[in-house]
């Protein structure tokens, strides 16, 4: 039974590697960087990747779509293992267009330390297929722009839900301002936030999902209403000593 099982890893990873290492286009930006893709959904969409022996360093922009032989297409995912061990990878734009990154697509990125995204609505939003496929995992800096960091985050009124790890492994926000359209907070989405210092949460959440705020070492004030009805396992572990938690 070991002997079956190791050979099916084995040939998971081949599967993962011809699909990471093999890409469909190359497309150069305006700013002289290549980015490899496939086609998804039926050749109407794009999918972030990475071919053979060539990889991305310094700051990658990924633009919201490409034009390739006359035909213009969305860029809407960003690929399981795109960015795999990339280490010279220092900066990353991810546009409103992508709703889902596969997993590990950043995992082992240690150069990465600025991950830019200029719609917070279309952040919450995306899939994320682990903690490594979170680019803050590693870069815990999120920018408006090239310039500006995001360290007091305000969740735009339009977010009904904030996806699980949206912002996973974020140390750099200090505060974070939840509006009352949210009604739901993923799953892991606020994990090793260590920056916070207090949370308040509205009376509009009714579900918070399991360790949304895990590992948030520096809370002392957490406030959580009467209309969360549902919350999962190991939400705010490990506990401050000083943590008052209102409920």
């Amino acid at each position: 039974m070991k002997q079956i099982k190791n050979i099916a890893f084995i040939m998971l990873m081949s599967m993962i590697s011809i699909n990471c290492f093999a890409s469909d286009i190359a497309v150069t930006n305006e700013d002289g960087m290549t980015i490899y893709y496939n086609y998804i959904n039926d050749n109407k969409e794009l999918e972030v990747t990475y071919c053979n022996n060539k990889y991305y360093s310094g700051n990658v922009v990924i633009p919201t779509e490409v034009t390739y032989a006359g035909r213009t297409r969305k860029v809407t995912r960003i690929g399981s293992m795109a960015f795999y061990k990339l280490t010279g990878l220092t900066s990353v734009t991810i546009p409103n267009s992508v709703t889902s990154i596969g997993y590990f697509a950043f995992n082992k990125c240690f150069g990465l330390n600025k991950v830019i995204v200029k719609d917070i609505a279309a952040w919450c939003k995306i899939n994320f297929g682990s903690n490594d496929a979170n680019p803050l995992a590693n870069a815990h800096h999120l920018y408006s722009d090239e310039n500006t960091e995001i360290t007091n985050l305000v969740i735009p009124n339009s977010v009904a839900s904030i996806g699980g790890r949206a912002f996973s492994g974020c140390s750099g926000l200090t505060s974070v301002t939840i509006p009352n359209s949210v009604t739901s907070i993923g799953g892991g989405a606020f994990y090793h936030c260590r920056g916070f210092t207090d949370i308040s949460i509205p009376n509009s959440v009714t579900t918070i999902g399991g360790g949304a705020f895990y590992d948030c070492t520096s809370l002392i004030s957490i406030n959580i209403p009467n209309s969360v009805t549902s919350i999962g396992n190991m939400v705010f572990m490990p506990f401050s000593a000083n943590v008052r938690c209102r409920v």
